[in-house]
């Protein structure tokens, strides 16, 4: 991450100081244009510059403490829900549980998408602002929200191929031995459980693999209209450079997109899965109970996340401005100081 985006977090929670605005012509402390006495202090002028240097480097230092708050809270965003990936992926549906594991499943892969969404929204409003030319470094930032939808997209297809495909298992088995009647020999047969579970789990995992497939192959045909559309706007309009930038930078990321996307399309189809430790009703019961309070979690986390993320975005032009008006303090002295370097 790169020290802008660790720097601009902290601003957020720091009590901010107004900088007095300044008419063409004024000098710094001219506020409104007054005009400034003739006898004017020097002294005065300097220790303004190096006071607003001192309010600077103390300004960076505390985003420099928010920018690692706001790192510690998106790694454990994201060790949680690799925790939760990881434990459902590695459970599959027992004859007692029937379908309790495969409907957690789903109600995870779910909550994935749903935070597809959520990162997705966030990053179009930051593209906006970059877009319009109200934030040209949150361009950066974008990176970021790629990196989390990208790993959603992954986590998705990780839980839809642990549903346990299809196998070969043997329709009916033997129920209470058999009978020898009138001289015919009859096995008494019934339709085994084992084949029950295979059918349950067989329908499950082909609803949802077609289900991401089709979201998958959904998200392709998108980035290849925006595709098409970004590179009319680029080549035929004569846009801002914070829009040309913009789209210049989607543009790029387009390719590696697409290429991820159909990698996981060909893992969906190609691959199958026996499913791993086979539990109880009990025990889906418990890990319901377990998700639930974890998706509770997440849900306040990944809100308080964007508010800092928020915070940030107003931290770092804040003190954008404060560097820009040493800029004219320093400017003004070396025109009039004799000290000045």
């Amino acid at each position: 991450m790169s020290r802008r985006f660790l720097l601009a977090v902290a601003l957020a929670f720091a009590p901010v100081f107004p900088v007095a605005a300044q008419t063409p012509g004024s000098s710094p402390g001219e506020a409104g244009g007054e005009q400034v006495a003739p006898e004017m202090d020097m002294e005065a002028r300097r220790e303004s510059v190096a006071n607003l240097e001192s309010h600077i480097a103390q300004r960076e230092d505390r985003l420099a403490e928010w920018g690692r708050d706001i790192i510690e809270l998106d790694s454990r965003i994201e060790k949680r829900v690799d925790e939760i990936v990881t434990l459902l992926a590695g459970l599959r549906d027992s004859q007692d549980s029937r379908v309790g594991v495969t409907g957690l499943k789903r109600e995870a892969i779910e909550g994935l998408q749903r935070g597809i969404e959520l990162y997705s929204r966030k990053q179009r409003e930051v593209a906006e602002r970059v877009r319009t030319g109200r934030d040209e470094h949150a361009l950066e930032d974008l990176d970021r929200f790629d990196e989390r939808i990208i790993t959603r997209v992954e986590q998705i297809v990780t839980l839809a191929r642990s549903i346990p495909t299809h196998r070969d298992v043997e329709k009916f088995e033997t129920s209470q031995g058999s009978t020898y009647w009138s001289g015919y020999y009859r096995e008494n047969l019934r339709i085994s459980d084992e084949w029950r579970q295979n059918r349950r789990d067989t329908s499950a995992s082909d609803q949802i693999r077609r289900q991401t497939l089709n979201d998958l192959r959904a998200e392709v045909e998108r980035l290849d209209r925006r595709r098409r559309s970004h590179e009319d706007m680029l080549a035929n309009r004569n846009l801002p450079d914070s829009e040309r930038a913009l789209y210049e930078r989607e543009l790029g990321q387009f390719d590696a997109h697409q290429d991820h996307l159909d990698s996981q399309i060909r893992l969906l189809t190609t691959s199958t899965a026996a499913g791993g430790e086979a539990i109880g009703r009990g025990q889906v019961h418990d890990i319901g109970r377990l998700l639930e309070d974890a998706r509770r979690d997440l849900r306040e986390d990944v809100a308080r996340l964007f508010r800092a993320y928020d915070q940030f975005a107003e931290g770092r032009a804040y003190i954008e401005n404060l560097r820009k008006n040493l800029e004219l303090r320093q400017a003004w002295l070396k025109e009039h100081d004799s000290e000045a370097p």
